[in-house]
């Protein structure tokens, strides 16, 4: 017989808001949640688990409050037998050299839908970003989209025009907008505009402090809504930036993430880190604190630090 598990804090739930609540599950899902009213307890949060999109070193995420995320790769020969990847991200490697970042120019290379039907046969893509510019660009979208898996914008110098194409084609996701993208100009305004001005754009966004100043988030945010941002880490294990500055990735996940993006509000950084990535993956038992949804839930203490984390029902420690 299948026990009963009980947790009682400041449930943080993207529709319901955030208020003192216990929550009960039975194996991995959640079959009760009560609100407690003013009397409740007010720590710890309990969030939904984190779900990120873009995680190349997913050593200890999980810690972070992480219950899923996609293996960012360029070769679908990569793979990771953690039970918390959801599958796989190719980042490239149909990219426009010119905005490559800091993802390896020799690495990337002109649309192939030869190659790309052939690693989306695996069944292990979820995600692929290309640039839409690049010859055979859209096709690829149509493809990755045929296949059941997500197109996303990234890496890219398109105009408004070939952005706005690459949307009409299934593009949904914008990989770390405002990031490796074409800057935003008066006559010229390069993808960026028009992804957040598309409601059918999910937006990545890299909030770690680092990758974008305060003020564009808080732009994106209000431009756009908790509903279309995915909070997302690059998470590279490697240090984060060169010294002279430039990035190479991200070096914070999950809560450290949610604690820069609660200044907007608690319920909006669950959707944010939660609910928004899910429902672009079409995970429709994830990113809520309510019945019939996973028993993934991240609990952070007052100051976000993260306490423990459950995935599946079970605490992360247990797994090991």
């Amino acid at each position: 017989m299948t026990s009963r598990h009980t947790l009682e804090g400041l449930l943080v739930d993207p529709i319901e808001g955030a208020g003192p609540g216990r929550v009960e599950w039975e194996g991995d899902r959640i079959v009760a949640v009560e609100r407690l009213g003013d009397e409740g307890p007010l720590e710890p949060l309990v969030f939904p688990g984190f779900v990120d999109l873009h995680v190349y070193a997913p050593a200890g995420v999980a810690a972070q409050g992480v219950t899923g995320y996609l293996l960012a790769t360029r070769s679908i020969t990569e793979g990771a037998d953690d039970p918390l990847c959801l599958g796989l991200h190719l980042e490239g490697p149909f990219l426009n050299p010119a905005a490559a970042g800091a993802l390896p120019v020799e690495e990337l290379a002109p649309v192939d839908l030869g190659a790309l039907e052939e690693w989306l046969e695996s069944g292990r893509v979820r995600l692929v970003t290309l640039s839409p510019e690049l010859r055979g660009a859209l096709p690829a979208i149509e493809l990755v989209v045929g296949r059941g898996a997500v197109a996303a914008v990234g890496h890219s110098h398109a105009n408004a025009a070939t952005t706005r194409a690459a949307l009409d084609a299934g593009a949904r996701f914008a990989t770390h907008l405002w990031n490796a993208m074409a800057p935003v100009r008066a006559r010229s305004t390069g993808p960026i505009p028009t992804l957040l001005l598309d409601d059918r754009a999910v937006l990545g966004l890299i909030a770690d402090g680092r990758h974008l100043h305060p003020r564009v988030e808080e732009l994106t945010v209000r431009a756009a809504g908790p509903e279309r941002i995915a909070l997302t880490s690059d998470l590279v294990a490697r240090p984060a930036h060169r010294p002279e500055g430039s990035l190479l990735g991200g070096d914070r996940c999950g809560a450290a993430l949610v604690a820069r993006m609660a200044r907007f509000g608690l319920a909006e950084a669950a959707a944010m880190a939660s609910l928004t990535p899910s429902r672009l993956l079409g995970l429709s038992d994830r990113g809520r604190i309510a019945p019939g949804y996973r028993a993934d839930l991240a609990v952070l203490a007052p100051g976000f630090a993260p306490l423990e984390t459950f995935t599946g029902g079970v605490p992360v420690g247990d797994r090991a």
